[in-house]
């Protein structure tokens, strides 16, 4: 394969000279610049475009970093964004930490040591200082997904959770419902917590508080919902709807209902916060919200390559946005009137 030594030697110039004239990056002569692009011809050049963006500081390679790629919420995410980077006419190049803050922090130090242009973050928001070690780390454009940073300079695309809560409760407690408990995720992570807070602020509104006992903080994993589930339907006084945060979850309390001989809707109605296509193929469906992620995706990628071609430092230094994007209750076949 020709390199542009060749061309250099080809067309009795300096390899300088060819770099100038291939990417216009100094002045040329038009007689130069036409024995170089002879050369280019006669050797059969061809000039890489990704490591001529990296030389003009224009990468079009985007970063995108999810915790757990088994999560259905990270993998369909990763999708959508795939495909709303390529119809900007940029790349994608991924990385999944599996929940872990530290290789997360690598992750972001090896996409920047990779040139990309900007990256987009579905951030683990774990362990002690979060914040304090990873804006620093972040030396690129950035757009946050998903979960929100506090104090994080950067533009930020999240469910409208507090939204989601009041469609879930109106929907339960139109069908009867007052005994309702909730299965969250880990504290001090936003998502789980707005769907938490949410959740107890609009019961409390309508009159029918969550007692402490009927919440489960600290079960996002399949497994810990299946206890909580079992925990739950073996009390005296059991609830008769449950909330679940995410997929796994739901997955999670569907298997405890099975160990004990119960089912939703028959024994306990069953509604979730996360949708996806994955809730119409549980047994049974699962009354739940549906995210619109080819919206999320086109969202951040569209803050995001606003802010790399900006025209000038200024457009690149507005504060940053926080959009939050409504989902939509789903009703399906896991909820049933009381009584």
């Amino acid at each position: 394969m020709a390199t542009i030594k060749d061309v250099a030697k080809a067309a009795g110039v300096s390899v300088t000279t060819v770099s100038a004239t291939i990417n216009d990056s100094a002045p040329v002569s038009a007689t130069l610049r036409a024995r170089v692009n002879a050369a280019i011809a006669a050797v059969g050049y061809v000039p890489n475009p990704v490591a001529r963006n990296l030389r003009l500081g224009r990468s079009r390679q985007i970063g995108l970093l999810v915790p757990d790629i088994a999560a259905p919420y990270a993998a369909s995410i990763a999708r959508s964004m795939q495909a709303a980077l390529s119809d900007k006419g940029y790349s994608m190049f991924f990385a999944s930490n599996g929940d872990d803050p530290a290789r997360e922090l690598a992750d972001i130090a090896r996409m920047s040591d990779h040139q990309v242009a900007g990256l987009v973050l579905f951030p683990t928001c774990l362990g002690e200082r979060y914040a304090e070690n990873i804006i620093p780390a972040l030396r690129r454009p950035t757009v946050i997904i998903d979960r929100i940073i506090e104090g994080a300079p950067f533009d930020c695309v999240v469910d409208d959770n507090a939204l989601g809560a009041r469609l879930i409760v109106h929907h339960l407690l139109q069908l009867g419902h007052r005994e309702i408990a909730v299965i969250a995720g880990r504290t001090g992570i936003s998502v789980s917590d707005d769907r938490l807070e949410g959740t107890r602020a609009a019961l409390s509104e309508a009159g029918h508080p969550i007692p402490d006992n009927f919440v489960y903080t600290h079960h996002q994993r399949e497994d810990q919902a299946f206890r909580a589930a079992q925990d739950l339907m073996s009390r005296q006084n059991r609830p008769t709807a449950i909330v679940t945060i995410n997929t796994m979850q739901t997955r999670g309390v569907l298997q405890g209902l099975k160990s004990m001989g119960l089912k939703a809707p028959d024994d306990v109605s069953l509604i979730s916060f996360d949708g996806l296509h994955f809730s119409a193929g549980f047994d049974p469906e699962i009354t739940s919200l549906d995210q619109d992620i080819p919206a999320i995706a086109e969202a951040a990628a569209g803050m995001l390559i606003e802010r790399l071609e900006a025209e000038d430092t200024t457009a690149r230094a507005t504060p940053p946005r926080l959009l939050r994007l409504p989902s939509r209750l789903i009703v399906r076949s896991s909820c049933r009137r009381r009584g």
